[in-house]
């Protein structure tokens, strides 16, 4: 529709957006139906504690503070204005919007909430954790496939967007593990996409808006420092401590009780 009928870019991507939400309600819908418990069992009910879960919000915003002044600091970027303008911020709330209903809550579902459910079930969580970026990532590549044989798209999957999807992956389902709930996944997923659009990429789809306009030491280095090292390595490692610590408190008390 946008090739052959000209249509907006933005409002195909807010249709798609549209009905791939549309038929994962349906699906959650009917499963529902089936288990009364199946919504608080994939993470769309309850959280481990509340501070778990402000911590958990908090986060990716303290580490693209964090990314962006350190960047400054040691010299990657210079010359930073914020573009903090109306249209700016209409950009990025309707692609916000988009972004959820396309991406973020239609993936959160169905691959941290249903098919890592169904992983945990046979599996410990460690191995649940490696094997559902696996399948996270046949999800772009079936999408790049299909665009292939059906527009005839070239078909370009590197090493290192290979590497960014899977630890990418592994970032969403430790949010979720840590807060318990798969709306934090959500919640991450959406400012990850965002970040990267609107900061890192410099205004990915126009540049007029940008929310932080810099000249970088070399093309790509606030998407390697920022949105990759920051935001998502980051986000690892720190929820993976606090997920040790949590479990060794745990050990620690079964121990005392018993």
């Amino acid at each position: 529709m946008i090739e052959t009928q000209g249509m907006d870019k933005k409002i195909a991507m807010l249709l798609q957006g549209m009905i791939f939400t549309g038929l994962t309600l349906v699906v959650l819908f009917v499963l529902k139906r089936e288990n009364p418990d199946f919504l608080k069992n994939i993470g769309l009910k309850g959280v481990n504690s509340l501070s778990k879960l402000m911590f958990g919000i908090a986060l990716p915003f303290i580490l693209l503070v964090s990314g962006i002044l350190t960047a400054y600091l040691f010299g990657g970027i210079e010359n930073v204005r914020l573009n903090l303008t109306t249209n700016v911020i209409i950009a990025i709330l309707i692609n916000s919007l988009t972004a959820f209903m396309y991406e973020a809550f239609p993936e959160e579902v169905f691959i941290r909430g249903l098919i890592f459910e169904e992983l945990h079930k046979k599996y410990r969580f460690i191995i649940s954790l490696i094997l559902q970026p696996l399948i996270f990532i046949c999800v772009p590549i079936m999408v790049m496939a299909m665009a292939s044989i059906f527009f005839s798209e070239p078909f370009t999957v590197t090493i290192d967007y290979f590497i960014l999807l899977f630890i990418f992956g592994i970032a969403l389902q430790l949010y979720r593990r840590y807060t318990g709930t798969l709306w934090m996944s959500i919640l991450f997923h959406i400012v990850y996409l965002e970040v990267a659009r609107y900061i890192s990429m410099g205004g990915m789809y126009n540049p007029d808006v940008a929310l932080l306009e810099f000249d970088e030491t070399f093309g790509g280095f606030m998407t390697l420092y920022l949105s990759f090292l920051f935001i998502v390595i980051l986000s690892v490692v720190v929820l993976s401590v606090l997920l040790l610590i949590d479990k060794r408190k745990n050990n620690y008390k079964n121990n005392v009780l018993q």
